[in-house]
């Protein structure tokens, strides 16, 4: 795997190429990083023309996470309530959006609230979801069964959310605004 490492602006960004379609960027603040994993044979100057582009986005994204990654110790009383909600909500929007997520795991991530694999529906939510707002939390529900319509975050993903959850924006923000990271 070939790699390098850019500076862009002071933001230290590792690169790999891959057998990829398309440009990948991932914060990673456990390494005061981002990466950005490329399709091979991508121009150099390709790649940093994107990352200029998106500085604004790994800068706020690394701020974000710099300095919140301690958290109180999840229980496994708060894992269960947490369980309960997740699996009431997932009920209800399964019918309402007809999806089934194959299954649902809760773990400590470090940089995501959520993941869905399309090909095989499961979903994983962060348990740091605990402190959030439980409108939060079902929001990232949403979110993560609107995968299941729609694998990637286009305008269809968009339309999607609004269709199902009308304030899905302002909840969002919310999330975005509590002292985890996003």
């Amino acid at each position: 795997m070939k790699s390098a490492v850019f500076d862009i602006h002071g933001i230290r960004v590792r690169m790999e190429y891959r057998r990829i379609k398309n440009i990948n960027l991932y914060v990673r603040p456990e390494q005061g990083e981002a990466l950005v994993t490329v399709p091979f044979r991508t121009p150099r100057e390709r790649v940093e023309r994107f990352l200029y582009e998106k500085e604004g986005w790994m800068r706020r994204h690394l701020e974000r996470t710099s300095g919140n990654r301690e958290y109180p110790p999840v229980d496994r009383e708060q894992i269960e309530k947490m369980r309960n909600k997740v699996l009431e909500y997932a009920g209800k929007w399964e019918k309402i959006m007809g999806v089934h997520a194959t299954g649902w795991t809760l773990r400590d991530m470090k940089t995501r609230w959520g993941s869905c694999t399309v090909s095989t529906g499961r979903i994983r939510l962060n348990t740091r979801l605990i402190f959030c707002p439980e409108e939060c939390l079902e929001y990232v529900i949403v979110h993560e069964l609107c995968h299941l319509i729609e694998p990637s975050h286009n305008q269809q993903f968009k339309s999607c959310m609004t269709k199902f959850m009308p304030d899905w924006k302002e909840r969002k923000r919310k999330l975005n605004g509590s002292h985890m990271d996003s």
